[in-house]
């Protein structure tokens, strides 16, 4: 190793340990507040380092300190003078559940999981995801700043609103589901062929419930996004996106099951989610394609949200991933988390 690229190596790692998570809570506007940072986010920056550099801030956790249920998320970035820069820095968010599992896959849950086009979350006060203090909450995230204007001392900030255990007429617990097309442990993007295609993941969940809500995330030239019912052979939900006039994919529709009082999930069926992409450029898009989706359920029957297997190699290999250990240095070389309760 060069001398130029030990002190490059050096300086990524104290820059990485500067970030922190942390967490405060205004008990006055019922909000608990989660800020990543501070970071700095250069020009030309790739979310997986295409752009020459990857300012993403690196995985995080934290403590949560109070007992409360939340009822969602806004997400944004703020320089150092707290003004909020362009959404379109963000490439995707996860707020994660470590100890539990997805209901899918043996993977950290993700309570919570925003894209670019992802609009901020607001669930009714009656119905929420309930945390305990004491519960670790993860942050990972891949930003991408494609243009001339360097971001320095830049914060990631979760806002999160939530009612106090204390209430008197508690709310009704839900949780979160995340699919994604790409086998569940690995990374998300693919590389994206020419013209019309279609990827898919297939799975079974692990508890039975009724699905409230979903939502997803795609690329440019993303055409459609489907979740299906393989095992009673119906498509549940599809969902096309809306472009700006430089075709990026600016939003994806929302769907809400209440009035149906949810859509059933059976634990003994198959459920498969398909991206569908046009490509028209001619040419493989390296990492072009992405499909994932986010859903809120509510389980049949339920005394304890199952528990991730630490031992499983699906696991193993979702840690690594979410902690950028085999591509980051730097992130290796730091503390995975802030605190020892991971």
């Amino acid at each position: 190793m060069t001398r130029f690229a030990l002190l490059l190596l050096i300086s990524s790692v104290l820059r990485a340990q500067d970030v922190q998570l942390r967490i405060r809570v205004d008990t006055a506007a019922h909000e608990m507040v989660m800020d990543v940072g501070p970071f700095d986010l250069p020009a030309h920056s790739g979310h997986d380092g295409s752009g020459g550099a990857d300012g993403s801030p690196p995985p995080r956790a934290a403590l949560i300190p109070i007992n409360a249920w939340l009822h969602g998320y806004t997400i944004e970035l703020v320089d150092e003078q707290n003004r909020r820069l362009p959404g379109s820095l963000i490439h995707h968010v996860n707020i994660i559940a470590p100890q539990r599992r997805e209901l899918f896959s043996n993977i950290m849950l993700r309570i919570g999981a925003a894209g670019t086009e992802t609009p901020p979350l607001r669930l009714p006060r009656m119905i929420g995801y309930r945390a305990s203090a004491g519960d670790t909450v993860l942050v990972s995230s891949m930003l991408h700043n494609g243009t001339m204007t360097s971001y320095p001392r830049t914060t990631l900030r979760i806002r999160v609103p939530y009612t106090p255990a204390s209430t008197w007429i508690e709310p009704f617990t839900i949780y979160p589901f995340y699919l994604d097309v790409m086998p569940p442990a690995g990374t998300h993007s693919y590389d994206l062929p020419p013209g019309r295609s279609e990827k898919y993941w297939e799975g079974k969940p692990a508890i039975a419930g009724r699905m409230l809500g979903v939502s997803g995330h795609l690329h440019k030239y993303g055409v459609e996004l489907r979740l299906e019912d393989m095992t009673a052979k119906k498509v549940i939900w599809s969902g096309k996106p809306a472009y700006d006039s430089a075709g990026n994919v600016v939003g994806m529709p929302l769907k809400k099951f209440v009035r149906r009082l949810g859509v059933p999930l059976d634990s003994s069926h198959v459920y498969r989610l398909t991206a569908v992409y046009d490509n028209p450029t001619g040419r493989v898009i390296p990492d072009g394609g992405m499909g994932a989706l986010g859903g809120v359920m509510v389980p049949t029957k339920l005394t304890k949200w199952p528990s991730v297997a630490r031992g499983n190699p699906e696991y193993l290999r979702d840690l690594r991933v979410t902690y950028r250990l085999d591509r980051d240095p730097a992130v290796a070389a730091t503390p995975l988390v802030n605190s020892p309760h991971h």
